[in-house]
């Protein structure tokens, strides 16, 4: 397999303003993808699920960092 080691379980946190200029953080795990998808999968989840009251204006900020077996029990 020729992507075998760039996929795997993510932990995926995006960073944002509402339109009122508070912050919000929403965080989820993405199993089985690379790290490019991940984000990108996090960033549409992120302007689906707030598309009345993100601030546009601000950028959406998104970490992403391998699971491990320790926080998997987390969830």
């Amino acid at each position: 397999m020729l992507f075998g080691g760039r996929v795997q379980d993510y932990q995926v946190t995006g960073f944002f303003q509402d339109s009122t200029g508070r912050p919000v953080s929403e965080e989820r795990i993405c199993h089985n993808m690379s790290k490019k998808e991940a984000k990108m999968d996090m960033q549409m989840y992120i302007l689906r699920a707030y598309s009345n009251t993100i601030n546009l204006d601000r950028p959406i900020k998104i970490n992403c960092s391998p699971v491990t077996k320790s926080r998997v029990a987390d969830y």
